[in-house]
């Protein structure tokens, strides 16, 4: 019997279906990409998907992630890095990619800045204020109360 991570057991499952991607091209849509498997694997097989000697079929790799560590230029272009963003009143998502920010001025986005430093100051949108703060501290008065 064989007790293997739930990463481990992920990643077995996905990579067929890269494989098979790479092989005969096409899409490879992921769920949760880096759902429990270690980034250092993920970014191979982003780096074989960009690495034309390889991907001779022109496959591509479309993945959603909550993981900040894909805002790398050194593996994504602007265009292909997408952020969803919800209206907290219409509850209507959008779409947009870094690209869409263009090159210029104060909000541009250049090649080589640091695009998770950037995300997580707020500069790019699609990120939440959160807070557990008061969850806790209302946690404690009504602990106090008892």
């Amino acid at each position: 019997e064989m007790f293997e991570s739930y990463g481990t057991i992920r990643f077995v499952n996905m990579f067929p279906l890269t494989v098979n991607a790479i092989l005969n091209g096409g899409t490879l849509v992921v769920d949760e990409f880096d759902a429990s498997i270690h980034p250092m694997a993920l970014m191979s097989i982003i780096n074989v998907f960009h690495n034309d000697d390889i991907n001779i079929n022109r496959a591509q790799l479309i993945f959603n992630t909550h993981n900040p560590i894909f805002l790398n230029s050194n593996l994504f272009r602007r265009d292909e890095i997408k952020f969803v963003e919800r209206d907290d009143d219409t509850h209507l998502s959008k779409h947009y990619s870094l690209s869409d920010f263009g090159t210029a001025g104060k909000k541009g986005v250049r090649k080589h800045d640091d695009y998770m430093k950037n995300y997580f100051v707020s500069q790019y949108g699609a990120i939440k204020d959160i807070d557990f703060t008061p969850i806790f501290e209302n946690l404690i008065e009504r602990r106090k109360e008892v």
